[in-house]
């Protein structure tokens, strides 16, 4: 009686030892890096969890001229690569070491799937083109 049916909910405020290895194997970064980027997630994210919300305000900050809401809903999903409604450090970090150290393979990729609105894997160039706004990429004003 009274057994609780809901799954065990993982820690995403802790790295696992698995985790780590994944993501030395995925990324460019060492084990230190990896724990010292882990820490810096934590403080803006003390639960772990990046939603949509503070990943437009981290974006408006960098690029307070850009049209940032869409462009942020499409960067969003993308990163969200499990589609729960967050960014976890793994998903993060392996997002930002693709765009940071990525090759151009890669960061094809990467923009492929931002635009692949409905997931079959297919592009057509007209939906894409009419998607890109480019003032989203503008650096900031000095």
């Amino acid at each position: 009686m009274g057994q609780k049916t809901s799954k065990h909910k993982k820690d995403l405020t802790h790295l696992s030892e698995e985790e780590i290895e994944r993501l030395t194997k995925n990324t460019t970064y060492s084990r230190q890096q990896i724990q010292d980027w882990h820490q810096g997630f934590l403080r803006d994210c003390p639960n772990g969890k990046l939603d949509k919300k503070k990943f437009l305000e981290v974006y408006k900050k960098f690029y307070p001229e850009g049209k940032a809401e869409k462009f942020c809903t499409q960067v969003f999903k993308t990163f969200d690569s499990d589609d729960n409604g967050y960014i976890d450090f793994v998903e993060f970090l392996i997002a930002v070491n693709i765009t940071s150290h990525g090759d151009i393979r890669e960061k094809l990729r990467l923009a492929f799937d931002m635009y692949d609105m409905n997931k079959n894997g297919k592009q057509k160039i007209r939906p894409t083109v009419a998607n890109i706004d480019t003032s989203s990429f503008a650096p900031p004003n000095n």
